[in-house]
């Protein structure tokens, strides 16, 4: 574990077998690390270094049965961090008698688990925040997808978070894209008029949210790979 004290400085952690980085994904394996930053380089890894301005920082090994992200993570509580690093300072610049009350190895310890509990808990709230948002999202489409003008920046505004963060969110717990996610629901329920009623192709386009049938036939056929009447038919018997 690295934790800058001032400066920056530029990392790689390489070598790292696929299972180790699920938390934090190739991108947190390089970057530029600073104060508030932390950069875990699991056993059996490489990690590089460049000082990109005069740095210090806390080093530590440690064995933890927690299962830490790889690579570099930023804390939101820096103030929670500057305190222990002040603590762990004060310990290793203290004298004989303060060193035997409160030895600095034990301080170093407390730190590298405050830093590892915090990094895990300010982890799991950002998952739950995520899952708010994409609950909120798909139940906005899923009342809403009848709209032609139905698009990722109305979602957006009305979820008040910006295009591109709801697009990751979502499909980092999805694995879709919202675009992609509200296609599938239209065409969900075009399927199902298609087969249970005898509506005309114009009326089920636009009751799944578009404008023209032939714009919801090509949709339709690129994703299935029929037309809406070939469906229709064979889905019949």
């Amino acid at each position: 574990m690295l934790l800058p004290r001032n400066g920056t400085f530029s990392y790689e952690v390489e070598d790292v077998v696929a299972h180790e980085t699920r938390a934090v994904g190739a991108a947190g394996l390089r970057g530029e690390a600073r104060f508030g930053d932390v950069v875990i380089s699991p056993p059996g890894s490489t990690l590089r270094r460049q000082m990109r301005t005069p740095t210090s920082f806390f080093f530590a090994r440690f064995l933890t049965a927690l299962e830490p992200p790889i690579g570099g993570s930023r804390l939101r509580d820096v103030d929670r961090l500057r305190a222990n690093l002040s603590l762990l300072e004060s310990t290793r610049s203290a004298s004989d008698e303060g060193r035997r009350r409160m030895d600095p190895e034990m301080v170093a310890t407390h730190v590298v688990d405050d830093v590892l509990i915090t990094m895990l808990w300010e982890r799991t709230r950002a998952d739950l925040r995520e899952d708010v948002l994409v609950r909120r999202a798909i139940a906005f489409i899923l009342e809403s997808f009848a709209s032609p003008d139905l698009s990722v920046g109305d979602l957006a505004r009305t979820l008040g978070v910006s295009s591109s963060l709801l697009s990751r969110r979502f499909r980092d717990v999805r694995g879709v894209t919202p675009v992609q996610y509200l296609r599938g629901v239209r065409l969900r329920k075009a399927r199902e008029l298609l087969t249970g009623t005898d509506l005309t192709l114009q009326t089920i386009a636009e009751q799944c949210g578009y404008r023209s049938a032939f714009y919801f036939s090509r949709v339709f056929k690129a994703t299935t790979g029929q037309s809406p009447s070939g469906y229709r038919a064979g889905s019949r018997v």
